[in-house]
């Protein structure tokens, strides 16, 4: 799927640009966001950056899909908090990132002047691995006084899940565990199942219980992204959630959940890959090579994303097209 996206963004990315401003966000042009555009993918056309804000100001959840490791996603998303806290629009900020049970942890930075190398070190082993590449995201809500919400499942808990499924669990941890953990939509599971052959220890029997843990994190963070919403603090504010595009792809995973308990209006905005996945050594030692086609997804019938952000890819992405997958689950 990798190789025929690219060769398909290659190949259209003159048309989609010609005679139309790509300068999409404020932040300065480097070599890797040179031409970065927008794509509504209903009408299937460019938008310039105000008609998007328009259009995202007009909703309660803006949910942007990242891949963690790339710069340019995180720029995305710093930009466009500005941009809409610069409309006056009231938001908080939900966080794939933080677990709820380090919420205590996030609130006293949050009240603070730390920089994020205080919240790492408070946070402990148990951090997300490049907290550092979210300090300007961080850092401009904290100067704005937005809420930051933390969303997910505690690692530990999803682990356990993982690898030994809800009955390897105490009787204390199953209280913990959310109410229609298993209600897993068949055309999610289905795509899961399709995109975690890349992990060569994952086999039949034991993606059962890796799609469960998939559905604890999207079930537990929209359970988390609802209540505050409902809150008192979140009554009156908008919330940009941010998450691997796992959890969004299709309308899947966190906003499929989220409709079960509330129907909040929302746009799903999700941020290319373009040839800048790089693993590590360690990540292609458990991959192996998978072909998803177009083919293969169109079972699904949907889009993925109400916009998709892309930059054009280069020819030297061509070298490292080995060395990238997005199959890895976000």
């Amino acid at each position: 799927m990798v190789t025929r996206l690219r060769e398909f963004i290659q190949s259209n990315s003159m048309i989609l640009i010609g005679g139309f401003a790509l300068s999409m966000f404020s932040y300065t042009c480097h070599a890797d966001d040179c031409g970065a555009f927008v794509v509504d993918l209903l009408l299937g056309e460019p938008v310039p950056k105000d008609v998007l804000l328009d259009d995202l100001s007009s909703v309660r959840i803006i949910y942007l899909g990242e891949y963690h490791t790339i710069e340019r996603h995180h720029k995305l998303q710093t930009d466009l908090l500005r941009s809409l806290a610069e409309g006056g629009m009231q938001l908080s900020l939900g966080m794939e990132m933080f677990s709820y049970d380090q919420q205590e942890i996030l609130d006293r930075w949050l009240k603070g002047k730390d920089d994020i190398a205080g919240l790492i070190k408070d946070l402990g082993a148990e951090r997300w691995t490049n907290l550092k590449a979210y300090e300007p995201v961080l850092v401009l809500a904290r100067d704005l006084k937005f809420p930051i919400i933390a969303l997910n499942a505690p690692e530990k808990l999803v682990r356990k899940v993982s690898r030994g499924g809800l009955e390897s669990l105490s009787e204390s941890e199953r209280k913990s565990i959310p109410e229609s953990l298993e209600q897993i939509n068949p055309q999610y599971d289905r795509l899961l199942r399709i995109r975690l052959r890349v992990h060569r220890a994952f086999h039949d029997k034991g993606l059962k219980n890796v799609v469960l843990a998939q559905a604890l994190r999207d079930q537990t963070m929209a359970g988390r992204v609802v209540s505050f919403l409902q809150s008192p603090d979140g009554k009156d504010r908008s919330m940009i959630v941010i998450a691997g595009s796992g959890h969004l792809n299709y309308g899947f995973g966190i906003p499929e959940r989220v409709e079960r308990h509330n129907n909040y209006k929302y746009r799903i905005l999700l941020a290319s890959e373009s040839g800048e996945l790089v693993l590590s050594e360690e990540e292609k030692r458990q991959s192996m090579p998978v072909d998803i086609t177009h083919e293969d997804l169109r079972f699904i019938q949907r889009p993925i994303a109400d916009y998709v952000y892309v930059v054009p890819l280069k020819d030297e992405d061509k070298s490292q097209e080995t060395e990238t997958a997005s199959a890895h689950l976000e």
